[in-house]
């Protein structure tokens, strides 16, 4: 914890108490592993690059099937690669999906329901991701010397693709049903009306099946906007938590945050991509490699890709924890509730196993939400200064 703030540590501490020792060190064993993943996704890229390319395998896939001749001998090679890493990670994704998620308490799936669900993941990032490299060596071969824009319109045309396709992949994932609570629907399109967002109604996310963790969001249908609730959340929550959930959504919504962190992610790829390009044309015929178009290099491109995203991450969390601060800040100016938002907050962590307070550089590091502590005395900060103004008033 901060020594420079002693009423951060109390709030802390209260927290604490609040969630009790059993899930503070599900907590804490849940950061643990959190960056030990961190740094395993940084060490695995460089091992998928020395297993491709010194071996030669990468050169003699591309050539079996003619690769760089026609856009599907190079989809083809992609979709081998991309398959061959899902299976290799395998081991891991077990390890950090399942195996973590039991002892954390949160696991409800059984392990053939868990692989059906890995089976599905990976055919649909398989797919989506073989496309968007498809893309990457097609302009990088057309245009080497002019593939900046090209590149740009591409990543456009994918982050607009997963904006959209974002309702088919949850329900992929999750089934789901329309909210059957009348007065809870009532609440939620009161709550859209005074913010001004045309509402589409609730889908309550059969995640219980799965998961005790509780989450909402938002999503587009049609011309209004869908709130999205895992039943888990609902059976935690009263209905002033719910709304004050998606008040906090709304922020998001109303601040028009999904665009401007769009916009960040999609310059943030295209930058990568181009660092990616120089490095790829620095390699040139390195061992039988032939330069930038040439999609044996997949392995070297997936590594840069790799770093520079973590890297990119760490920026893109400084950000983040500011527009969710604007979004908590949003949801007690909506609703007047600071007592529900701090009551909501403490059981998300439980069922999420929050750590109230983290060290401060795993917080700037790792977390893309402000920490609990900081929540939850951000909202006794706002009902201070509501009480002050009253009594002013």
């Amino acid at each position: 914890m901060s020594a420079l703030n002693p009423e951060l540590e109390a709030v802390a501490r209260e927290l604490e108490a609040a969630l009790g020792p059993e899930i503070l060190a599900q907590a804490r064993y849940q950061l643990r592993v959190r960056i030990t993943q961190f740094f395993l996704d940084l060490i695995l890229p460089v091992l998928w690059a020395l297993l491709w390319l010194p071996t030669g395998w990468a050169v003699r896939l591309r050539d079996a099937f003619h690769a760089n001749d026609s856009w599907w001998g190079t989809w083809l090679v992609l979709l081998v690669f991309l398959a061959a890493e899902a299976l290799l990670n395998l081991p891991l994704a077990w390890y950090f999906d399942f195996r973590v998620e039991n002892r954390l308490g949160t696991n409800r799936q059984s392990l053939g329901g868990w692989l059906w669900d890995q089976v599905k993941q990976s055919a649909v990032n398989i797919l989506l991701q073989s496309l968007l490299f498809l893309g990457v060596y097609t302009i990088f071969r057309l245009w080497p010397e002019r593939w900046f824009w090209g590149i740009s319109g591409l990543v456009v045309v994918f982050l607009a693709l997963m904006y959209l396709l974002q309702p088919l992949l949850l329900r992929l994932q999750y089934k789901a049903e329309p909210l059957d609570d009348p007065e809870l629907d009532a609440r939620l399109k009161a709550l859209f009306a005074k913010v001004g967002v045309p509402y589409a109604g609730v889908a309550v996310i059969k995640a219980g099946e799965k998961t005790s963790r509780g989450n909402a969001a938002l999503i587009p249908k049609g011309a209004g906007t869908q709130v999205v609730l895992f039943d888990t959340l609902i059976e935690a929550v009263d209905a002033e938590g719910v709304e004050v959930v998606v008040a906090h959504e709304l922020g998001h919504k109303v601040h028009r945050d999904m665009a401007k962190l769009m916009a960040l992610l999609g310059v943030a790829l295209i930058l990568a991509l181009a660092v990616a390009y120089g490095v790829l044309r620095s390699v040139g015929t390195w061992d039988g490699l032939q330069g930038p178009g040439d999609v044996a290099t997949y392995p070297v491109l997936a590594l840069i890709l790799a770093w520079l995203s973590a890297g990119l991450q760490v920026l893109l969390n400084i950000y983040s924890r500011r527009i969710e601060r604007a979004a908590d800040q949003f949801a007690l100016d909506t609703t007047g509730r600071p007592e529900v938002f701090e009551r909501v907050m403490l059981v998300l962590a439980k069922q999420n196993k929050a750590l109230p307070l983290p060290p401060a550089w795993v917080e700037f590091f790792f977390y893309n939400h402000p920490s609990l502590a900081r929540r939850v005395l951000a909202a006794r900060q706002w009902r201070g200064r509501a009480t002050a103004s009253s009594a002013q008033g």
